[in-house]
């Protein structure tokens, strides 16, 4: 109980300093600080004078466009997952409801669904668990780790390597605290403008051109998908052959999950409203 408040603590600290950064550097957006962008920027270098230049150019977006394939395979898996979790819970005589865009009130179903990044499950207005959705093979950790930062259950279903797991972070306290220690003092440090300038092999990707240490290089803007027609029909196969596995089992850890809050309630009546935001 002690580590959860402590955690709660340097989330809201952290959330604090985020807003103070995104007022500061113009990262607003509808009047509101883009802190989950900001977040993930500052989490994603080690590089502190590179994270800065990134700041104080709120117009530019530095990111990598993927070929379209890998996005489209995971939006259709999420979706074919959540049509299965809707067919169990219903199945198993609970009232359920996915959103696709905020939810709403929650009172009038015993389960909510929120498609996202990630999704979420609601059983009487309590969020208790969470899905991620991995199509390929990349899995992003640094997105991992903050959705650690979260206590409900996190269930990875990762298609095309057919593994699913339940990931529990109020047992990586631990870790979550160390986590967002860490992260909290790196904010801290480029509020004071005490920031590390870290030369590396990712100097070659930065666009800080007042830099000693840049060495940026002209890049493809789309990395574009390339591999044999073998090994493009095998990637295929593979993603439908494995869908429907990790579709099953990613529903059986949603409803055990589910069923550990709130009794059955198969009274012979199943019904499932569906909102489309």
């Amino acid at each position: 109980m002690q580590d959860t408040r402590v955690v709660e603590k340097q989330k809201q600290e952290l959330l604090a300093k985020m807003r103070i950064v995104g007022e500061k550097y113009g990262w607003v957006q509808g009047g509101r600080p883009l802190t989950v962008t900001l977040t993930k920027t500052l989490s994603s270098y080690v590089c502190e004078r590179r994270i800065r230049h990134l700041l104080e150019n709120a117009d530019f977006k530095e990111s990598q466009r993927f070929d379209p394939y890998y996005r489209q395979k995971s939006e259709f898996a999420t979706i074919r997952i959540l049509e299965h979790i809707k067919t169990r819970v219903t199945a198993n005589g609970l009232d359920a409801v996915i959103l696709t865009e905020a939810p709403s009130d929650f009172g009038r179903y015993d389960v909510v669904v929120t498609q996202g990044y990630p999704c979420k499950v609601y059983a009487n207005s309590e969020e208790r668990v969470r899905i991620e959705v991995k199509a390929s093979l990349g899995l992003d950790l640094e997105q991992l780790e903050r959705y650690l930062w979260d206590p409900s259950p996190l269930i990875l279903a990762r298609v095309i390597t057919r593994h699913v797991a339940k990931i529990e972070p109020l047992k990586l306290q631990s870790y979550v605290l160390f986590s967002l220690r860490e992260l909290n003092a790196k904010a801290e440090r480029l509020l004071s403008s005490k920031f590390y300038t870290i030369p590396g092999t990712t100097c070659t990707a930065c666009h800080d051109n007042s830099c000693p240490h840049n060495r940026s290089k002209s890049r493809n803007p789309v990395n574009v998908l390339t591999m044999p027609d073998s090994e493009f029909a095998e990637d295929l196969k593979s993603f439908f052959l494995n869908l429907s596995y990790v579709a099953e089992k990613t529903a059986n850890l949603v409803v055990e999950e589910l069923e550990s809050v709130m009794p059955s309630q198969n009274n012979g009546v199943h019904s499932l409203s569906t909102i489309v935001g």
